[in-house]
């Protein structure tokens, strides 16, 4: 079984034909909106690109497909730009087309404008432009219209012209079963007639070199002198052809277009260089026309699309269109042999060889292919393999390997990154030969470097790890993990002039010989910034280290005086290449020519050519929108465009047609911001609800970081909104003048009834204030009232607190006498103290203060209860100060218990209930 999958392996790659193609890029129908088929291709002066299709004229340029259609809704069949017209040929009539100001085209038919009659049915399939006339070729007539006077001449009749040539400065033309004619003064003069013209179909007729070169149907290469032919070359294609069309192309090679093979690149002597169908990714295979235009880029007008080929590019793309070979891992060229290593095996290819051919052995997936101590080795899932020119031998016992590194100082051995840890590599008698695992590692070690006397593994998931073997490489010593570095996706370390480098998402750190700690370096990270990183893969490869992102291929070297850094960029961005992102591999293989693995083969850069070529940028169209409908506007002098059309759009293009080149665009709006867009490739910019004033779009563009020769520009002007127009602001003028005159009446009046309201209101006022003065005094004699009320009864207060103390010290006394033995004395003391405990003058003094201090007291109280006796008023006056039944005792000279019955004979007589307190009711009168 294993041999039989060998053998298919083998026999499937072995036929794989390879070929290095020139960028190509398709043009659907859907993509032009217009018919399938397209017949002819022109160029005009600026750059606008131009195909007649069976729905009318193509227009583009370089970013927005245009059709025109044919005014009589024929299939358009010619076109030529000239100058500033562009010329076309239809059914029943031919004629040009003109830029308005507004960037449009617009159609003038010759035939129309004259009383020249046609023949019936006919079409018009070539048109060639002198300076002063035209010819426009149909299948049986040739006309020349006078560009000056505007006149038709018809100058040749044929019953079949198969095509119409320009040769320098002469005109032929060959018609079937006939044979060859020149135009000589406006007359056609039979000058080829043999049986070579009578049977043969002749597709291009050029000069090279001073002779003139005939090629025919049958792709046969003739030269012509004087009627006569002679074969100088035929195609060494592997398979019959029929050409259709043919372009004599800048770099003297012929490329043929055919019915059903596609079209084919072939020299003067007929050998082809390459063939390209729709298996190489040609959109159809037939090809009605070829062109090429001002910047070396071929057009082929198809069957069914349109084609353009940059046959003048530094790129050159082999595309695996079969799968037999795989996504390509590795890549390595050693003398005559070109090694692929991908997810199938390992292919090679010998210089001249057009064929990739499978080496036997090596099925599965190749990592990397390279050359140590003059040895060339291929890194495999299933161990080391040692190349031998074409045949691949295993090392035994070596398992998965990532990569191999010769171990420093030890020319003879080798440090092998497995799927499981390390290996070591050792020569011995001039053989390599597996020596032994590293014990105390078992880390996948997919990057792997040997530096002084350490190891670095870097495991994209776990991190970088700094190893110390011991001195006969056999097991672990030490290991330590470099925290600092951090891990991540398509991180990788390598060594390069003498530094270590470790890449990851946003930074790049570098480790110099004399240090010990790794540095992020500023310069570096950028090509690893988060909008620009695809993978930190580092590649070494011709004495430069390479790194992939997401615009460019950086090649960067070390300068050896200042150790500074030298960037160069190729500009070839991811999505162009294609490869296996964390798997970047390139080789060199030729002078500045690189190669560059993909995901579906691989392509080539030749550094030699100089890709940057000086390129402008063009205003294309200008448009106001309303509601999605869109107006278009002058270019040269734009209108005042109203107010209410504030919204516009601008499209422009830099009309460069190369399949690998990027073309971003920056604008700016000056009158609104004086600051440039960012770089982008959208093609177009909208601004929406625009101030009114004055307005200068300018915009710039950028392919491949080299920015265009011109800024272009245009101005324009928003008109004033309606209600800011000079009619409008007369009006405001006079509604001013007559609201100043209004305000002025109005204000005398206000101010007139101001005054009035404020004399009002200062009398008022003066009211107001006597009064309050009035209200002050009144307050002022109440203070002085209350004043001496407080004084009266802080008076009162004291007088009775005096009269209390004196009776409870009289009554002290009186008891102390009647604990002494009864004399004359003590009983005439005791009549004092009898006498002076119920002073009448007490109670007169204190009934004065009490009156001045509650004269109303004695009034209310005998009107409520006239039936009071004076000792009952006595006591109320009392009961009014708040005194307690104890205070009032000596005031009374009587026990506190007289004083309860006295209370509550007092209740009686003022008619209290039970519930009300006697206290509270006195206070309260």
């Amino acid at each position: 079984m294993k041999t039989l999958v060998y053998l298919f392996i083998f026999t499937t790659a072995f036929f794989a034909i390879s070929q290095e193609l020139p960028a190509l890029n398709n043009y659907e129908p859907s993509l032009y909106g217009a018919g399938n088929q397209n017949w002819m291709v022109s160029e005009s002066e600026d750059h606008f690109i131009y195909v007649a299709n069976n729905k009318g004229l193509l227009e583009y340029d370089g970013s927005h497909w245009t059709l025109y259609k044919t005014p009589n809704e024929s299939i358009m069949r010619s076109v030529k730009a000239q100058g500033d017209r562009v010329y076309t040929g239809c059914y029943m009539d031919f004629g040009y087309w003109l830029r308005d100001d507004t960037g449009q085209l617009n159609y003038t038919s010759i035939v129309k404008d004259s009383d020249f009659k046609l023949q019936e049915d006919e079409q018009f399939w070539n048109i060639i432009v002198k300076n002063d006339y035209v010819l426009f070729q149909s299948l049986s007539r040739i006309y020349s219209y006078d560009i000056e006077t505007g006149s038709i001449t018809q100058i040749a009749e044929q019953t079949e012209i198969n095509k119409f040539f320009q040769v320098g400065d002469s005109y032929f033309y060959h018609v079937l079963g006939v044979g060859l004619y020149q135009i000589v003064n406006k007359k056609p003069q039979l000058k080829g007639f043999s049986d070579f013209f009578i049977e043969e179909t002749v597709v291009l007729m050029f000069e090279h070199e001073t002779k003139v070169y005939l090629i025919t149907q049958d792709a046969n290469i003739y030269i012509y002198k004087n009627g006569s032919v002679t074969l100088v070359g035929s195609s060494d294609f592997h398979k019959k052809v029929t050409v259709y069309s043919a372009a004599l192309l800048t770099n003297n090679v012929l490329l043929l277009g055919t019915i059903a093979n596609g079209v084919i690149s072939m020299n003067l002597d007929g050998t082809v260089n390459y063939s390209l169908n729709q298996a190489d990714g040609l959109i159809n295979n037939t090809c009605l026309s070829i062109y090429e235009d001002s910047a070396k880029n071929v057009w082929l007008a198809l069957d069914n699309g349109i084609s353009s080929i940059n046959i003048d590019s530094p790129y050159k793309i082999y595309s695996d269109k079969n799968g037999n070979l795989g996504t390509v891992y590795a890549s390595y060229q050693k003398d005559d042999i070109l090694y692929l290593g991908t997810n199938q095996g390992l292919f090679y290819k010998k210089h001249l060889d057009e064929n990739f051919i499978f080496v036997d052995g090596t099925q599965g997936q190749v990592w990397s292919v390279n050359e140590l101590n003059g040895t060339v080795f291929c890194t495999h899932h299933l161990g080391v393999f040692i190349l031998n020119g074409t045949t691949a031998q295993k090392l035994d016992d070596t398992i998965g390997t990532w990569q191999l590194q010769m171990l420093p100082n030890h020319s003879d051995m080798i440090l092998a990154g497995t799927y499981k840890g390390l290996q070591v590599l050792s020569k011995l008698n001039g053989q390599w030969q597996f020596r032994n695992k590293i014990d105390g590692f078992k880390i996948s070690s997919k990057d792997v470097i040997a530096y002084k006397d350490f190891i670095y593994v870097n495991h994209e998931y776990k991190g970088v790890f700094k190893i110390t073997l011991d001195k006969e490489f056999k097991k672990l010593e030490k290991l330590e993990k470099l925290e600092k570095l951090g891990k991540g996706i398509g991180s990788d370390i390598i060594e390069f002039s003498g530094k270590l480098f470790f890449s990851k998402r946003d930074g790049i750190y570098v480790k110099l010989s004399s240090s010990n700690e790794f540095i992020k370096d500023p310069d570096l990270s950028k090509l690893v910034s988060h909008e620009q990183y695809t993978s930190g893969t580092f590649i070494k490869n011709d004495g430069y280290l390479w790194l992939f992102n997401n615009s460019n291929v950086h090649k960067i070297n070390i300068e050896d005086i200042n150790g500074s850094y030298n960037l160069e960029s190729i500009p070839l961005s991811y999505e162009l290449r294609k490869e296996k992102i964390g798997y970047e591999n390139l080789t060199k293989v030729g002078p500045k020519k690189y190669l560059i693995g993909t995901s579906y083969g691989y392509t080539t850069i030749n550094q030699n050519y100089e890709d940057t070529k000086a390129h402008n940028v063009y205003i294309n169209n200008v448009y106001h929108l309303d509601k999605n409908i869109t107006t278009n506007l002058s270019l040269n002098n734009p209108s005042q465009i109203p107010f209410q059309n504030n919204n516009l759009q601008i499209d422009y293009s830099s009309r460069l047609y190369q399949t690998l080149s990027t073309v971003e665009f920056q604008y700016r709006l000056l009158g609104q911001n004086e600051e440039w867009s960012q770089w982008s490739q959208i093609n177009n910019t909208k601004f929406e609800n625009l101030s009114y004033g004055d307005y200068t779009f300018e915009v710039r563009s950028k392919v491949n970081a080299i920015v265009s020769d011109n800024v272009d520009s245009v101005g324009f002007t928003i008109a004033r909104p309606g209600y800011l127009t000079n009619f409008a602001i007369g009006i405001y003028i006079v509604l001013l003048v007559f609201i100043i005159m209004a305000l002025n009446g109005f204000y005398i009046w206000y101010f007139k009834k101001q005054k009035k309201s404020a004399l009002q209101k200062q009398q008022k006022e003066l009211e107001l204030k006597n009064l309050t003065n009035e209200k002050n005094l009144v307050e002022l004699r109440n203070a002085k009232l209350r004043s001496d009320i407080e004084h009266r009864n802080k008076e009162l207060a004291i007088s009775t607190m005096a009269m209390i103390k004196k009776n409870e010290t009289l009554s002290e006394l009186k008891d102390e006498l009647d604990n002494l033995p009864k004399t004359p004395e003590s009983k005439s003391l005791k009549k004092m103290l009898d006498k002076n405990l119920n002073s009448k003058q007490d109670w007169l003094t204190f009934e004065e203060a009490f009156n001045n201090a509650d004269k109303d007291f004695f009034k209310k109280i005998k009107e409520l209860h006239p039936s009071l006796s004076s000792g009952d008023l006595r006591l109320c006056v009392y009961l009014r100060l708040n005194l307690s039944s104890k205070e009032i005792a000596p005031l009374l000279n009587i026990s506190p218990r007289s004083v309860e019955i006295k209370r509550y004979r007092l209740r009686k007589k003022l008619a209290l209930s039970r519930d009300d307190s006697l206290t509270s009711y006195i206070v309260e009168i």
